[in-house]
Order: structure tokens, then C-alpha cells, then sequence
């Protein structure tokens, strides 16, 4: 590694960033963790893991409990969107959960006056005979043996935001030998196309025209890589929190059917919905007695356990205590280490690879306000936990996945990964490639070290490989550059017929001007603008070419960023793309 890079060649020259620089330190506020609440449980769950059945234990006398089921709901348009709960039925000591309930809520009263003394909520990732069935994955010759796969993911998390906010975690994953990926740079803007590419090895515009995620069903048609994992015998999980912005419900219809063997949706409805809860940064961060994101990994240390010895892939992600403040992780980073250990002494670490990612870095806030947001927005962390077994049965994948540390990489290296597990002996040049980048290849293959960012699929916008220099805000050029980028901008929400929902922007501050300078210092045409518009001064950040000879820039509306939050200013629209632009007729300053 090239100090201050993290990668260096002869096409990208990716910065590594500093996570501790002044203008960073002077906003960033640690904060601690808090128990949501601290009284004592007066209800736990106990697993048989022969029986492989749970029970419920109540933990004080003169008490009576009930639970209430929790079931999946909707109907057509609101098939991902309802839950039901059924009435409350009293339990007795150590009672056994029937193995058709997923989720409970539970309430408990004292028995003289039936006060309610205490509520909670519990998921099942109950054993499924049919989802098993073909999934046992040991007691095999070593080259017939299957790895399992979870997916953990917390949303936008950066590299450095990643060092500075999580400190345990960061040392822990050095420490036990996980394979991190420094060249990882996002190839969308936001979450969706970002996890999409991963889980389906398409673009953006294959992910909306093939999955069709605005439509009821769309999705369930779609080409998810847990439909490749389920058509080996696999047992599927996903769970996400954060109801109304999970990946694929938020503005969009979610799946009419359980996508998964083990899927959490109606779970998270419910307890967002019935339990009390306390908010962080808009976000509910306690829901009912625990924080948001325990609950998903609560789902996770269960799947590993009721399935273990078999065949498994899990993806359990997390926003609500990363979304929205980027210092907020501070109060997770010794939670999320016991997480990894308690997944270690199940023995999940001897059977799986697992993949610690994210799908973005902050996109929005103070610190995406600062000199290296840009970068932070665009380098989310990825780190590669090998078992023992496949590092001695595949020594050269590990050997692959070591050199491709400060390689540049992508979303679709990930997927074209994920798809060669499921066939590891099977050469190189027969794997499935991902659609959205067809030079893209499994990480356990060392990749070209002479990659650029057209070569992996990402554009010009979200490519971290350029170097840039600063140009005066006032040069004439930079402003006819920015006054276009905002006439774009409303021609596109003209074309989108929204010019009587939408008010027309208008250019009230140019913030920051960078010009690309090629490798070899040659100046090119390539501006990347920071720039604030009227009303409401909202922050823009574009990357655009400049024509010299016509004077007329090239740009692809839809990739400009946003930098300042909704604060529902934008409620009126549904689009994704065009709420980053609209600023509704109806909101005043």
C-alpha cells in the first residue's frame, strides 16, 4: 500500500482519508450506550436445541403473561405493509412456542390487581423441516463441503467513518484476520441500487426494468442471489429494521410473498407500531426494551444456531443507529463486538463466510458538509471473514482476497463472488459475471491491478480514483457551468410534467469548484461543483463535463447528489430520484 492511498495505479489514485482531521473532530460527539430499559425481564427465552423448540420463562411470582401472535397480513398493494395481532393468550411456566408462531408480543400483570407491569416483543427463527432439508453441510469430503454465507450490513458506513466511530470493532476485525477491501467504492447513490447490485449483478436501470420494484410482485420476480442460494438447498433469512425506509419499501412495494425462508418484515411492523419508543436523529433508536437494530441481530445469532450444520444464507442489515448521525455508532461499537463474539462461540465463524459491509458512507449532514465528504460518501467498509477449513482447502482464494486489499473494487466483484460460492470448483472463465459489469469477477480471483472505474462499473460521479484541484468559486466558467446545472435540473422535473407540484430553482451560492487533473497532471474537462439553490438554499454536489467549444456541459440529471436532508420538503413527490430535486409548491421557509 502507497501511504495515503488506498489504491495506487496507473488508473485510480484512491485517497486515504484521514478519519481524524480537525473539521471532523470539532463536530464529532461521542455518545454512549443506554439501556432502552433497565428493569429486569420478567420473561426469557430459552432454546432446546435438540427439541429445537423455545419456551418462555417467567422469571417472577404472582404474575400472569399472555402473548399476542404476530402474523403477515397484507393483501395486493399493502402485501408487505400489514401484520395482524391476534389477542393475548395466557401461558404458563416454561411454555413451548408453537412452531407456526414467528413473533410475539407479550404482556405481563401482577395477579392481585392486573396491573400491567411489563410488555415485550420476541422473534422466532423457527426450524423448518422443508427448508432444511438438503442443507446439511458437514461430515463431507472438504471439496464437497458448502460454506454458509451471512450478510451483515449497517447502513452508511464509510471507511473512516467506520475507524472513527467504532474503534472495538475496528481493531477486532484486524485483529482476527478478516480480509478488508480498501479499494471498495459504491457504483449508485443510494442504498437500493447499491445493495441490488450486489444481490442481483444489475445496474440501476436493469434493477427497475427487470424488478420492477414500484409494482406489487415486481420484486418477487426478480433475480435475488437468495434464489440462487434456496436452488442449492440453502435456508434463507432477511431481516432489516426501520420499517418505513427498509430497502425495498421505501416509495417502493416490498415482495407480495416472503422472499426468504426466515423473514422479519411483519416482526418490525409490529413492534414499530405497538411498543413504545424513544427517537435519535428521527429515527426510532429504542423500540420498546431494546435498541432497533438488536432485534435484527437478535434474528441473526438465532438463524446461525437453529440451522447450524446446515447450509445457510443470511442477510440481516441495520439503519437506525447509522442512518441519520454519523457519530450515533459510537453507542453500538461494544454491542455490536459482543454480536461478533457471541457469533463466534456458536460456532457461525467455522462455518460461514461472512460479509461486514455497508452500502454507502453519510450522504447528507455536517459531515458530508466537510472537505472529504465526497469521498466519504462513496467508500462504504467491506470486510471478509474466511473459515479455517476453506482457507486450508482454497489457500489461493485467500491468497486472492489478501492482494486485492488495495485493489479497486465494486459492488458487482461482490455479487460475481457470492455466485462463486455456490460453484467453487467450477473455472474461472464458466462463472456467472454480473450483468452490470461483465469484467467484473469473484474477489477469490486477483483482479487487474491496472483497473479504472469504467472497468467495474462505476460512473464517472461516484468514482473516488480522480484527483482534483481547486478552482476560485468566482471564475466565470465554474458559474455558467453551475447556472446550467440547475436549468438541467428543472427541465428535468418539467419533463416529469412536475412543474405544478415542484418550484423552480434557482442558483444562490456556488460553494466549492474542482477540476479533474488527469494522472500526469493534465488538466481535463471534468468539474465537480458544490453548489446550493433557492428556495431553502438546498446543497448540490454534480460532476459534469464542460464543452469548450459548444460552452454547453454533459450531464445525467438524476446522478446529481443531494447534500441536505428532506425535513419533508420534498413529501410531495414519491419518485426517489425526483424528491432530490423538488421542492414542493406547498413549502414555505
Amino acid at each position: 500500500m502507497v501511504p495515503n492511498y488506498f489504491v495506487y495505479s496507473a488508473n485510480c489514485r484512491m485517497p486515504a482519508v484521514n478519519p481524524f482531521t480537525s473539521d471532523v473532530l470539532q463536530i464529532f460527539h461521542k455518545t454512549t450506550y443506554k439501556m432502552c430499559d433497565a428493569n429486569r425481564d420478567l420473561i426469557t427465552v430459552n432454546y432446546d436445541n435438540k427439541e429445537r423448540r423455545y419456551s418462555l420463562h417467567k422469571n417472577k411470582e404472582n404474575i400472569s403473561c399472555c402473548y399476542k401472535p404476530i402474523l403477515r397480513w397484507g393483501k395486493r398493494t399493502e402485501a408487505d405493509n400489514l401484520y395482524k395481532l391476534l389477542p393475548c393468550s395466557s401461558f404458563h411456566q416454561d411454555f413451548v412456542v408453537p412452531q407456526q408462531i414467528d413473533a410475539i408480543i407479550t404482556e405481563c400483570r401482577r395477579l392481585k390487581d392486573r396491573v400491567l407491569l411489563q410488555q415485550d416483543a420476541f422473534g422466532f427463527v423457527q426450524f423448518k423441516t422443508k427448508a432444511a432439508k438438503n442443507a446439511s453441510s458437514v461430515d463431507k469430503d472438504p471439496f464437497d463441503r458448502r460454506p454458509s454465507v451471512l450478510l451483515w450490513g449497517i447502513d452508511s458506513m464509510s471507511r473512516m467513518n467506520f475507524q472513527r466511530t467504532m474503534p472495538k470493532m475496528y481493531k477486532y476485525l484486524r485483529d482476527e484476520n478478516w480480509y478488508e477491501l480498501q479499494g471498495y467504492n459504491k457504483i449508485g447513490d443510494n442504498t437500493f441500487p447499491n445493495l441490488m447490485a450486489v444481490l442481483t449483478g444489475f445496474n440501476n436501470t436493469r434493477s427497475n426494468a427487470v424488478c420492477r420494484p414500484h409494482e406489487v410482485g415486481g420484486m418477487d420476480a426478480c433475480p435475488m442471489l437468495w434464489k440462487n442460494y434456496k436452488g442449492k438447498g440453502y435456508t434463507t433469512a432477511y431481516a432489516e429494521d426501520w420499517s418505513t425506509y427498509a430497502t425495498f419499501n421505501h416509495l417502493l412495494r416490498g415482495f407480495r410473498e416472503p422472499p426468504t425462508d426466515y423473514y422479519s418484515r411483519p416482526f418490525i411492523l409490529a413492534i414499530e407500531k405497538e411498543l413504545k419508543k424513544e427517537y435519535e436523529s428521527g429515527i426510532p433508536y429504542c423500540v420498546g426494551r431494546r435498541h432497533y437494530a438488536e432485534y435484527v441481530y437478535d434474528a441473526a445469532l438465532q438463524f446461525t444456531k437453529v440451522y447450524k450444520n446446515q447450509s445457510t444464507f443470511g442477510m440481516f442489515w441495520t439503519n437506525s443507529f447509522s442512518h441519520n448521525n454519523f457519530a450515533l455508532p459510537t453507542s453500538m461499537d461494544a454491542r455490536l463486538l459482543e454480536y461478533m463474539r457471541s457469533l463466534n462461540r456458536s460456532g457461525t465463524f467455522e462455518e460461514s463466510i461472512i460479509v461486514f459491509f455497508s452500502d454507502h458512507g453519510m450522504r447528507f449532514g455536517d459531515l458530508r458538509n466537510l472537505e472529504n465528504g465526497f469521498l466519504e460518501e462513496r467508500m462504504p467498509i467491506l470486510y471478509i471473514w474466511l473459515p479455517k477449513w476453506f482457507r486450508v482447502t482454497y489457500p489461493e482464494f485467500a491468497d486472492s482476497l489478501r492482494e486485492n486489499k488495495n485493489r479497486l473494487t465494486s459492488n458487482y466483484d461482490i455479487y460475481a463472488t457470492l455466485r462463486h460460492i455456490l460453484e467453487l470448483e467450477t473455472p474461472q472463465a464458466d462463472l456467472p459475471r454480473p450483468e452490470g459489469c461483465p469484467k467484473c469477477h469473484s474477489v477469490f480471483f486477483e483482479v487487474d491491478q491496472s483497473r479504472g472505474c469504467k472497468d467495474v462499473g462505476i460512473d464517472d460521479h461516484w468514482c473516488t480514483c480522480q484527483n482534483f484541484e481547486n478552482i476560485t468559486v468566482s471564475d466565470p466558467t465554474a458559474r455558467i457551468i453551475t447556472e446550467q446545472l440547475v436549468n438541467a435540473t428543472n427541465n428535468y422535473l418539467a419533463g416529469k410534467n412536475l412543474t405544478g407540484i415542484c418550484q423552480t430553482l434557482r442558483l444562490s451560492n456556488i460553494q466549492s469548484v474542482q477540476r479533474e487533473t488527469k494522472l500526469g497532471s493534465i488538466r481535463s474537462d471534468e468539474y465537480l461543483i458544490r453548489y446550493e439553490a433557492e428556495p431553502g438554499n438546498i446543497r448540490f454536489e454534480a460532476s459534469t463535463r464542460w464543452n469548450k467549444a459548444t460552452k454547453r456541459i454533459s450531464i445525467s440529471v438524476p446522478e446529481i447528489s443531494r447534500l441536505t436532508s428532506y425535513n419533508h420538503v420534498s413529501d410531495c413527490v414519491n419518485d426517489a430520484v425526483e424528491k432530490k430535486f423538488c421542492i414542493c409548491l406547498n413549502y414555505s421557509q
